[in-house]
C-alpha cells in the first residue's frame, strides 16, 4: 500500500492536468553546470559554420547561477481564422529551481522558423522525437534562452507553431497571424495558473523571438496588449515585421550570391500554411509553378526522408530563382502583390499597431535572410504614429544594429543584450 501511495504522488507530481485541457508534464531538472555547457560548447556548434563581417564581435560567454525544472506541456487552443475550431497544441516551460521564488518575472519565447516538425521548445530537451528527422541540433535556440534566463532566475514559456510538436498530426500554421498569437495567449493563460498552483507569482511579463518569432513576437505583444495583459518589454532578433515586403524583396530583388540558399523553403511553409487556414484549397496551385509543387509541398508537410531528402529537393530547386516558383503571371511584383498569396502576406504584418510597452528590435547588417531596411521599418512607422522622425525619444521601439552578424550570429548577440536591459526592468 505504502509503494502504492509513493507510486500516485511520484505521478500526480510529474503529470499535472491543469486548468480544462492542459497538462504539464515534468521532464527534467537541468543542473546549471549542464546549462552553461550549452551556453557555451552547444553555442559554439550553433554558430560554427557562420560567416560575419570583420567588425563582428562575438559576446563573452553566459553561465547559468542556478538549475532549471523542464515541463513540456499539452494544451488546447483556437484557431481564429476558422471560426474558433479547437486545435492540440504543445509548449514548454522552464522554472528556476530557486530557495525562494514566490515570485518569478516571466519570458514568452517565440521561436523561430525550423525544418523539422519537432525542432521547436516541447522537444528541446529531449532526446528523441516520432520521426525519422534529427531535431536537437535545430532545437538550440530554445536551450540558449531557457540557458540565458530560466538559468538565472527568470520563468520562461514558449509555445510550438500549430501543426509542430505535440499538435504535429495539423497542419502547420507558419506565419498566420491570428494562430500564433492565440496559440502563445492561450499558453500565457494556462502557464499563470499554474504557476499560482505552485505557489509562484508572476511579476514581469518579458516578450522575446527569433526570426519568424520575432515577428510573432510582436504579434503577440499587439494581442495581449489589445485584451488588456500588461507587457512589460519586449525584444526582436531579425525579425520579418512585413512578411509581405520581406518575400516581395527576396524575389524580385535578391542580393546575389549572399541571400541563405534556405530561402525557398519560407515560399513553401508560407503558401501552404496559407491554403491549410486561409483556403481558398488551391492557393498553392495558384500561386507556384507546376514544375516545383510537388517539391514545394514535400518541404511543408516534411514528407522527404530525414536530412538527406531535404538536401536533394534543395538542390534540385536551387536550378530556378524565387521568381521562377511563381506561376508565371506573377513573376512582377505588381501581379504578385495583388495576388490571394500576396494579399495574404500583407495582411500578415505586426508592426502597425500603437506599442504600448517599449520594444527594442535587433538586426544584423550582415544578415542573409533579413535586409536592414525591413528591420528598421517598425521604428520607422512608430515615428510617423508619433508625430515625429527627428526626436526618437518617445518611440515605445528602437533598433539596434548588430554589426557584422549574420542571421544566427543576431540572435546569439541580441539575447543576452535584450537580458541585460530587461534585467533593469526588473522590480
Amino acid at each position: 500500500m505504502r509503494l502504492i501511495i509513493a507510486l500516485l504522488c511520484l505521478f500526480f507530481a510529474h503529470d499535472v492536468a491543469f486548468a480544462e485541457n492542459a497538462t504539464f508534464t515534468y521532464l527534467k531538472t537541468v543542473s546549471a553546470a549542464e546549462l552553461t555547457r550549452m551556453l557555451n560548447e552547444e553555442r559554439a556548434t550553433f554558430i560554427s559554420a557562420q560567416k560575419p563581417g570583420a567588425d563582428y564581435e562575438l559576446p563573452p560567454v553566459s553561465t547559468a547561477s542556478n538549475a532549471v525544472d523542464i515541463y513540456t506541456v499539452r494544451y488546447e487552443s483556437r484557431v481564429p481564422e476558422q471560426n474558433d475550431r479547437r486545435i492540440e497544441a504543445s509548449g514548454l516551460l522552464a522554472l528556476p529551481v530557486l530557495s525562494e521564488r514566490s515570485k518569478l518575472p516571466l519570458i514568452s519565447y517565440q521561436h523561430g522558423t525550423v525544418f523539422g516538425k519537432y525542432e521547436v521548445p516541447s522537444y528541446a530537451f529531449q532526446a528523441t522525437n516520432p520521426s525519422d528527422y534529427p531535431h536537437y541540433d535545430g532545437s538550440y535556440e530554445t536551450r540558449y534562452m531557457v540557458g540565458l534566463f530560466a538559468g538565472n532566475g527568470y520563468a520562461l514559456m514558449a509555445a510550438d507553431d500549430f501543426g509542430l510538436g505535440g499538435g504535429a498530426s495539423n497542419p502547420e500554421a507558419f506565419v498566420v497571424k491570428g494562430s500564433t498569437q492565440r496559440g502563445s495567449e492561450d499558453l500565457y493563460r494556462d502557464v499563470g495558473e499554474f504557476l499560482k498552483s505552485k505557489g509562484i507569482r508572476q511579476q514581469e511579463l518579458f516578450l522575446g523571438g527569433w526570426s519568424q518569432g520575432g515577428l510573432n513576437t510582436t504579434g503577440l505583444q499587439e494581442r495581449l496588449e489589445s485584451d488588456g495583459i500588461p507587457v512589460t518589454a519586449a525584444f526582436t532578433a531579425s525579425a520579418p515585421s512585413d512578411p509581405y515586403a520581406t518575400l516581395r524583396g527576396l524575389i524580385f530583388y535578391p542580393r546575389k550570391d549572399f541571400d541563405a540558399p534556405w530561402l525557398n523553403a519560407i515560399l513553401a511553409l508560407t503558401v501552404f500554411s496559407f491554403e491549410n487556414y486561409y483556403g481558398p484549397k488551391d492557393l498553392a496551385r495558384q500561386t507556384l509553378d507546376p514544375a516545383v509543387y510537388d517539391d514545394m509541398k514535400a518541404i511543408y508537410e516534411r514528407s522527404y526522408k530525414g536530412q538527406e531528402g531535404l538536401q536533394v529537393i534543395l538542390q534540385r530547386l536551387s536550378t530556378r530563382s524565387l521568381k521562377e516558383y511563381l506561376q508565371p503571371g506573377l513573376r512582377d511584383p505588381v501581379s504578385f502583390g495583388a495576388s490571394p498569396y500576396g494579399q495574404l502576406l500583407a495582411a500578415g504584418e505586426t508592426y502597425r499597431q500603437g506599442f504600448r510597452a517599449p520594444l527594442r528590435m535587433f538586426y544584423g547588417t550582415n544578415d542573409e535572410v533579413i535586409k536592414a531596411m525591413n528591420a528598421q521599418l517598425p521604428a520607422i512607422y512608430q515615428a510617423i504614429l508619433i508625430g515625429n522622425l527627428s526626436d526618437q525619444s518617445a518611440n515605445p521601439v528602437t533598433t539596434e544594429a548588430v554589426k557584422g552578424a549574420t542571421h544566427r550570429l543576431t540572435l546569439i548577440s541580441a539575447a543576452p543584450a535584450a537580458k541585460t536591459w530587461l534585467d533593469g526592468l526588473r522590480k
